[in-house]
């Protein structure tokens, strides 16, 4: 396949653009970024020179008029994910989104038809996803090796109390950890069930401890057609690993560093039998990655690794989570 060479732009400075925009300069003009924009017309200007952008924005808009964009990366907090997506699709350009896409699956919804009409390509920003080591993950099911998938269990906590980061205790920016780092245990869950035949579950239980509208630490288990049970939790307020593991009937397999994708890949364990190590990995940057995922499928409109029914289903779960914890967005958010 033929990949173009897309000239980005970046709607926001923050820490994760500054991920994106590392890795971009890591294809080797593969993906040139062309411009970012900001809030803070210093913050665009520095953001550009220490990435070598072509030119930096004092607002996001600008961004998207600049004809020498293609596609956008949306970086900013999650309430804006949605207002920035409908414009940049508007604006005839392609948008990787960082997750979770919206605050609620009426917005991701939202988002994804705006896609479709003007002909764009939409993708939620699960880097994870992009990665080769998830198709051999279906391969290994697919073939069992660990026999029939029963349990799986991920989990993504950190300690944000001393970073200095507002958004993640404030339900207007819709804060909290399901929403913040969540996803990503739901995410690759839903992923594995779907390898085992269906990812919708049939039942979903969750608990947290909500502070000032937000969970600072939430837990649940989701149960899909298969059979297969699924838990997860995730925390804003305490430090543990990020682990991911499945359990069949024959086996388990451990999924090392699931979200950064920077250790050896899997270790399978079958009774009896000395530990396996599958190793997968192209060499290519995390984020890096993302961008060539858009670039292939711009002509698609969507990519495998995430499709738009995927990111409106995991909104739906989000939704419905929430609901269980007593978790709710204030009216004009």
């Amino acid at each position: 396949m033929n990949i173009p060479v897309l000239r980005w732009g970046i709607l926001g400075t923050g820490n994760i653009a500054g991920k994106f925009a590392t890795d971009l300069g890591k294809l080797g003009g593969r993906a040139i970024l062309t411009a970012v924009g900001s809030r803070s017309r210093p913050k665009a200007v520095e953001f550009a020179e220490r990435h070598q952008a072509w030119r930096g924005y004092p607002g996001y808009q600008q961004v998207l008029d600049d004809p020498e964009v293609d596609a956008v990366y949306i970086s900013l907090p999650n309430q804006e994910h949605c207002r920035w997506s409908l414009a940049a699709s508007a604006a005839g350009k392609h948008v990787l989104c960082e997750k979770p896409a919206g605050m609620t699956a009426v917005e991701v919804e939202a988002m994804t038809a705006a896609a479709a009409q003007a002909g764009t390509l939409w993708l939620e920003a699960f880097a994870y996803r992009c990665h080769p080591r998830y198709a051999r993950l279906a391969e290994l099911l697919n073939n069992d090796a660990i026999g029939q998938p029963r349990l799986a269990q991920a989990s993504f906590c950190f300690d944000g109390r001393a970073l200095g980061r507002p958004r993640l205790w404030d339900p207007a920016m819709g804060g909290g950890a399901l929403m913040d780092v969540g996803v990503y245990p739901l995410s690759l869950l839903r992923l594995i069930a779907r390898f085992c035949g269906d990812d919708t579950p049939t039942a979903i239980s969750a608990t947290g401890d909500i502070v000032g509208g937000v969970d600072h630490c939430s837990a649940g288990t989701l149960r899909f057609p298969s059979g297969l049970i699924a838990t997860w939790q995730t925390a804003i307020s305490v430090q543990a690993p990020s682990i991911a593991h499945i359990f069949g009937d024959a086996g388990s397999i451990e999924i090392r560093a699931p979200w950064r994708c920077d250790e050896p890949t899997f270790i399978i364990r079958r009774p009896g039998q000395a530990d396996e190590v599958v190793i997968v990995d192209d060499g290519e940057p995390l984020y890096g990655r993302e961008a060539l995922t858009v670039a292939r499928f711009a002509g698609v409109g969507q990519a495998p690794a995430c499709t738009w029914a995927d990111s409106i289903a995991q909104a739906q779960l989000l939704d419905a989570i929430r609901a269980q914890l007593g978790v709710e967005w204030p009216v004009n958010s």
